[in-house]
């Protein structure tokens, strides 16, 4: 998953601008293109949204990484950060209060008192609207303790869990309640389990998530090389104690991986022109130009597409991940 940078405020130069539904910016077969990121990433989340919302009412949008989209600039209008707003029904902060990864000797950081004010100040804007703001932070031991108390005090729903996110925490969830969650702004937990690898069977893993009593699941579609069945999303959307709970699945809208169903053999040799470099730091996936009509085709349109899959299997929600893509594309342009 994304992660903002330290120096975001300082990537955020050039025009603003709109573009229509499924609408292909110049291509990179043809030349340079002429796109602004910020705006191109904004206007996917509004189509990712009003495609969902006029299929499903009530769909749940929940982005990460759109921290440096809620600053005005003169590449980000007012308006833009406006319509993200509007777009979102809650937003993902990875490493909020510590930044770095908690494993094999390392410790991380408390994030400074820049970036701090930085981040408290952006996420103010989605909270203030009435949007729910999940922390993310990847520490363990008395770290966990911490960041939950320090996210409380924020008016955000806090936790921390391994980098992996391929684990269901021994510790029970911060808040457990038997409540009807129904509502993003009722949460008051959540479990990310995006990585089912250490569940060897399909009953294993489904069994595992329906025992948890977190508010909210954000898993993937797949298990294997199946999706969820709306037999299975509707046994995961209870909690162990039978109060309700939301569902979101797993989405990226901002990096194409070779293990997902849409990835053709041939793009290993030769990458299409949406495909931009792999990603070092996640081997098999690689950037995509979000704002080009083949990726888009991919993500939402059609009954095979990903949006499309997740609420014919009956997710509540997406989680879209990777919305901070527009980073990469505007210290490569």
């Amino acid at each position: 998953m994304g992660k903002v940078k330290k120096g975001i405020a300082a990537l955020l130069v050039g025009a603003a601008g709109l573009f229509g539904v499924h609408q292909a910016l110049p291509s990179a077969e043809g030349g340079r293109e002429h796109v602004v990121p910020e705006t191109a990433m904004i206007d996917l989340t509004e189509q990712l949204g009003s495609y969902a919302r006029e299929r499903h009412p009530g769909f749940l949008l929940v982005g990460n990484g759109p921290v440096g989209l809620l600053e005005v600039t003169k590449d980000n209008s007012e308006e833009n950060v406006a319509r993200l707003v509007r777009a979102l029904d809650g937003i993902l902060m990875e490493s909020r209060f510590y930044d770095g990864y908690e494993e094999n000797g390392d410790t991380p950081e408390r994030n400074d008192g820049d970036l701090d004010e930085y981040l408290t100040a952006m996420l103010r804007k989605p909270l203030m609207a009435g949007k729910a703001v999940f922390t993310l932070d990847y520490v363990k031991g008395k770290r966990i303790h911490e960041v939950e108390e320090l996210g409380a005090e924020q008016g955000y729903v806090a936790e921390a869990g391994d980098r992996l996110l391929d684990v269901i925490p021994r510790r029970l969830p911060m808040n457990e309640n038997a409540d009807d969650v129904t509502q993003l702004k009722q949460v008051k937990n959540f479990l990310f389990l995006l990585n089912p690898e250490h569940f060897h069977t399909r009953d294993a893993y489904i069994n595992a998530l329906a025992a948890t009593n977190y508010d909210l699941l954000v898993v993937d579609l797949y298990y294997g090389d199946r999706p969820l069945t709306p037999a299975e999303t509707a046994r995961l959307k209870v909690k162990a104690n039978g109060g309700k709970r939301l569902l979101l699945s797993y989405m990226s809208v901002g990096e194409a991986a070779d293990y997902r169903p849409y990835w053709k053999e041939e793009w290993n040799t030769e990458r299409p022109h949406w495909l931009a470099e792999p990603n070092p730091e996640w081997p098999g996936s690689y950037k995509a130009r979000y704002w080009s009509k083949e990726w888009c085709d991919i993500l939402y349109g059609s009954p095979d597409a990903h949006l499309d899959m997740i609420m014919a299997a009956g997710f509540d929600g997406a989680f879209l991940d990777v919305m901070d893509a527009w980073q990469y594309f505007k210290e490569n342009k």
